[in-house]
């Protein structure tokens, strides 16, 4: 053997422990970049036609379409959306499961429900935050109260005779409603359904009151002149209403709510995918055609990464708890 032959050896072998580590490091990058190379699942806790479901469906076709992969969007309604969202969280953290999340199951459900079989702050990880909806007011068109002072007055006369309608128990305007409630003083019957597109004409039909509903669901049928609006929850009054006072407005300072809009994964989905969905919705989100249809539909664009998105979660789920210890909101 060659005096050489030992040092040959010594290089070979360190060489080849290099091409190791160096594969070892690449693996993850190239799974991420190869990622997706087949449909991916976006679970949506609510039923179609609602709000959640139409901005799961309009963030979700832009991905496919950059992807160039099928979202196939799998509505799992029930229980204020904590159905979908438990499914998604325990579903394999393999990248093709994504959650649409809302405060209902994410920032509400912990505070409300006895036993629930997930904890979002666990369970899921937050990719990005990417719109935002104020809600709205709605009573029948056809209902004597003009302005929420008259609602108020009406319930306050005849406790317990009104009911409002919410489109799931624990979900936000399930809360949001019992919170106003609660600072006006006044009690109305809770009549939940599974989603506003369930609740929505049986307020048309007079059977509920009232409801708070997101603007996204509701809007078309204040323009087409079915439903009455009589205040929007958000800080300040909105472009596609500009004639209705927000609530603060009417008597309740510092009362602000707005449904946020996210995607979530399930722990453990690899940290690589995490990020390219996660830069993939700012790339979504910058486009005129995606602020275009949340626009119309009541919502505004607002994109908030991984790392301030998940900080908003959870300063949101110490906010609803202390809505629910203060209203003793439970579900139903």
């Amino acid at each position: 053997m060659s005096p050489s032959t030992p040092n040959r050896r010594r290089i070979l072998q360190a060489l080849a422990g290099t091409l190791a580590t160096g594969a070892a490091v690449r693996q993850p990058a190239d799974a991420a970049q190869s990622w997706p190379t087949r449909p991916v699942r976006l679970v949506v806790p609510f039923p179609p036609g609602g709000a959640t479901d139409y901005a799961a469906r309009a963030v979700g076709g832009g991905l496919a379409e950059l992807w160039r992969q099928a979202v196939v969007f799998d509505n799992r309604a029930g229980a204020g959306s904590t159905l979908g969202t438990q499914i998604g969280a325990r579903s394999p953290p393999d990248g093709y499961t994504l959650v649409m999340g809302v405060p209902a199951g994410i920032s509400i459900a912990p505070h409300i429900y006895p036993r629930l079989g997930y904890d979002p702050l666990t369970d899921l990880v937050p990719i990005a935050g990417f719109a935002q909806s104020p809600m709205v007011v709605v009573v029948p068109a056809d209902a004597p109260w003009r302005t929420l002072a008259e609602l108020l007055q009406a319930a306050r006369a005849r406790p317990d005779a009104l009911a409002y309608a919410s489109n799931g128990s624990g979900s936000l305007p399930h809360l949001a409603t019992e919170w106003f409630l609660s600072q006006a003083k006044v009690h109305m019957v809770h009549v939940p359904y599974r989603g506003s597109a369930m609740a929505l004409p049986d307020l048309i039909a007079g059977r509920t009151q009232m409801m708070i509903d997101i603007i996204v669901s509701a809007l078309p049928l204040v323009e087409s002149g079915r439903l009455r609006a009589l205040a929007v929850t958000g800080p300040q009054r909105s472009s596609l209403l500009p004639e209705v006072p927000t609530v603060a407005q009417c008597g309740f300072p510092g009362f602000s709510v707005s449904q946020w809009y996210g995607l979530f994964a399930p722990a453990g989905t690899p940290a690589e995918i995490v990020r390219q969905v996660e830069h993939d919705v700012k790339t979504v989100t910058d486009s005129t055609r995606l602020r275009g249809l949340m626009w119309q539909r009541g919502a505004e664009v607002d994109y908030s990464p991984a790392t301030p998105f998940a900080a908003a979660v959870k300063a949101d789920w110490g906010r609803w708890k202390q809505v629910a210890a203060a209203t003793g909101a439970r579900a139903e």
